[in-house]
C-alpha cells in the first residue's frame, strides 16, 4: 500500500468531507488495508475522532468504530451482558498485538466473509450507525447495503443471550466455518460466516426455534439441518462446499445448546 497524503481530522464531520468530496480512503486499524498493493492519495486516519469507546445507552449498548477487538475481548461491559460471547469469538484472532491494531469498524465496513465478530454482531441483531445515514440493519449492511462512500461511527447491540462456535485448522488461523446463535426479545437469530463469503443469517431455522427461551433438544436438531440446508457455501483453499455445509448444523446445534445450557 502506498500513501501519498495522510490527514488527521479533528471532528467527524472534517472526515466526511475528505470521505466524499476527495474520495479519500478511511484508516481504522488499517490491520488488512495495508496488505493490499493499492495505491491511496489521500488517506483519512479516525484515531483522533474520539471513537473508540464501549458504553451503556440505556437498555443497549454502543460500541465505537474505533474501539479494537482488543477492546470487545477485554470489556468488562460487554462480559456482564453476554457472557464469554465476545471472548470466544475474537480471542483467539492471532495474538494480542494484532487484536489491538483491530479495529470493529474497519471489521465491519470490510464485510470479511472471514470474520468472526460479523457473524456475532449479525446473530445479536446489532446495528449500524452510519455518519449521516443514520442506523441501518446490519443483514442489510452486510448484504451490501450503502455501497457508496459511508463512515461508521458506532455498533448498537441490543441485550440478549448468545453463543459462538467455529473450526480450524489451528487455533490461531481464520475459520474453516463459523456460527452464532442468539436470543433476544423472545426472537431467535441463527449466523453462519465464513462460507467463505460475509455471515448470513438462517432465518428459516430460526423460526423453527419459535420463541421457546429453551426449546427440546429435537427441535434444536431440526433447526440446525435446516440451516446447513438454507445457508450456500463455495469451495476454497481451506474446505470444499461441501465439507462446510456437514460440519454447519454440528456448530449450529452446539451454539444454540449453549445458549439454552
Amino acid at each position: 500500500m502506498e500513501i501519498t497524503n495522510l490527514v488527521r481530522p479533528r471532528t467527524i464531520d472534517e472526515a466526511y468531507r475528505y470521505l466524499t468530496e476527495k474520495n479519500a480512503t478511511l484508516i481504522g486499524g488499517g490491520a488488512w488495508l495495508r496488505m493490499s498493493p493499492r495505491k491511496i492519495d489521500t488517506a483519512v486516519d479516525l484515531s483522533s475522532l474520539a471513537l473508540r469507546y464501549i458504553r451503556n445507552d440505556g437498555d443497549r449498548i454502543e460500541v465505537g468504530a474505533m474501539a479494537t477487538v482488543r477492546d470487545v475481548e477485554t470489556s468488562s461491559l460487554l462480559e456482564g451482558a453476554f457472557g464469554p460471547l465476545f471472548r470466544n469469538a475474537v480471542g483467539h484472532i492471532v495474538g494480542v498485538q494484532m487484536r489491538n491494531v483491530l479495529s470493529v469498524g474497519g471489521t465491519v465496513a470490510g464485510r470479511y466473509g472471514f470474520s468472526d465478530l460479523n457473524t456475532v454482531l449479525l446473530a445479536l441483531n446489532a446495528h449500524v450507525c452510519l455518519y449521516k445515514a443514520g442506523k441501518v440493519d446490519f443483514a442489510d449492511f452486510l448484504s451490501g447495503g450503502n455501497r457508496g462512500p459511508f463512515l461508521i461511527e458506532k455498533i448498537v447491540l441490543d441485550a440478549g443471550r448468545g453463543a459462538f462456535q467455529s473450526i480450524r485448522n489451528t487455533r490461531q488461523d481464520l475459520p474453516i466455518l463459523n456460527a452464532a446463535a442468539a436470543i433476544s426479545g423472545g426472537s431467535w437469530r441463527i449466523a453462519v460466516g465464513a462460507r467463505p463469503g460475509p455471515s448470513r443469517l438462517a432465518a428459516n431455522a430460526a423460526e423453527v426455534l419459535g420463541t421457546a427461551a429453551r426449546p427440546e433438544a429435537a427441535v434444536i436438531e431440526k433447526a440446525a439441518a435446516i440451516a446447513a440446508g438454507e445457508i450456500s457455501f463455495r469451495g476454497d483453499i481451506r474446505a470444499t462446499a461441501d465439507y462446510r455445509q456437514s460440519v454447519c448444523a454440528t456448530l449450529v446445534r452446539r451454539a444454540i445448546t449453549e445458549v439454552v445450557a
